[in-house]
């Protein structure tokens, strides 16, 4: 549910056509197995405050722009969490675009069935052509919130580029001697649609913008994206809290990687993320430990970047809340779970995980 502007509060709400989306907003700040907001609990007079707005029908304020200059009469026309020019890299040889559209060639877009849960599978010639470029930036092109789940852009050999899920709008940056591969040839847009609720068809042309570097500018190190990192052995009983699932792999390759990024991925159980490194010599190094949101997902720079050598080892713990009545499996769709640690590393064609808990297989983002 959309909750942008005034008349979003005021609409029915998606999940109870009977109550108003402000009322809704009263209901979520006091749960207490998924509260709003999901990481910092409100003070008892934050709580007060919303209890007695929504108690008197949710009236609106007189300041127009939420925060803004009172009495304006326009909206701030810059979204706070869009990308900035600052945040592109000076030197790009070429930026591409990639969308998602319907079938047979076209460059419409694609169109979401009401009702419907869909992984629409797009073959996209890569726009570069048939040799290899390096990607040094991404940020996502997000046209239809209200059905856009996730996207992965896979290479000719089903080998994962880059992602997008809800809150991770462009990639964490790279260090400047790195550079991500993006083969030539044929690729696919990978896309993850959610309309269940809905009760029309829904039009989408999300995709990407990449900022890339031909061989001549490439960077000396060439990174790509490590998919071992991940559980798919998920079995979350019901009502289970705090229920932990845990993948160990002990890296055995001869050559060391250096891990650059970390972006958990998981669903809408998931509360908390970690993933830790023990190194052989007995130190302990932690990549990320932090709350996990659905809708806020981001990938995390390494700084410093972690190096991995022979016999050590990395652990990924996922750490989910399922109040419902039925026990949680891995898969694709919302209602499953997953637990995913896409991390960035170099040399690219070096990552060796070699004994551990880790399940075998790759899946969807």
């Amino acid at each position: 549910m959309s909750l942008k502007t005034y008349a979003d509060l005021q609409a029915p709400a998606v999940s109870d056509g009977t109550k108003k989306v402000y009322q809704m907003v009263g209901v979520r700040v006091h749960d207490t197995v998924k509260p709003m907001p999901p990481q910092e609990k409100l003070t008892a007079d934050q709580l007060s405050s919303i209890d007695t707005w929504v108690t008197a029908g949710a009236p609106e304020g007189s300041d127009p722009t939420c925060g803004g200059t009172a009495g304006s009469e326009s909206m701030p026309t810059t979204d706070p969490g869009a990308t900035t020019s600052a945040d592109w890299p000076d030197k790009c040889d070429e930026v591409y675009t990639i969308k998602s559209h319907g079938s047979g060639g076209t460059t419409s877009p694609y169109m979401v069935a009401p009702g419907q849960e869909m992984h629409p599978k797009i073959s996209v010639p890569a726009p570069w052509g048939t040799e290899a470029v390096q990607m040094v930036a991404m940020r996502a092109l997000t046209d239809n919130k209200k059905v856009v789940h996730h996207w992965i852009l896979y290479g000719p050999r089903n080998e994962f580029l880059v992602g997008w899920a809800p809150g991770k709008d462009q990639s964490a940056p790279l260090p400047p001697d790195v550079g991500m591969n993006l083969p030539g040839g044929t690729l696919t847009l990978d896309m993850h649609y959610n309309n269940l609720l809905g009760t029309q068809a829904e039009a989408d042309n999300s995709g990407l913008e990449l900022c890339t570097l031909k061989k001549a500018n490439f960077r000396p190190n060439t990174a790509t994206v490590n998919q071992t990192f991940s559980q798919f052995l998920i079995n979350i009983p019901a009502h289970a809290m705090n229920f932990n699932v845990t993948g160990q792999c002990t890296f055995t390759g001869n050559t060391p990687v250096k891990l650059v990024t970390a972006s958990p991925h998981a669903h809408t159980l998931a509360r908390h993320m970690k993933f830790t490194v023990a190194k052989k010599s007995g130190e302990m190094i932690v990549m990320h430990d932090g709350p996990f949101d659905f809708n806020e997902q981001q990938s995390f720079a390494l700084d410093p970047i972690v190096s991995l050598e022979n016999g050590d080892v990395v652990t990924t713990t996922c750490t989910y809340d399922n109040p419902g009545d039925t026990a949680v499996t891995f898969g694709e769709n919302t209602g499953n779970e997953m637990c995913f640690n896409f991390a960035v590393y170099y040399p690219m064609g070096s990552m060796a995980c070699g004994s551990g808990t880790f399940a075998g297989g790759l899946g969807g983002f």
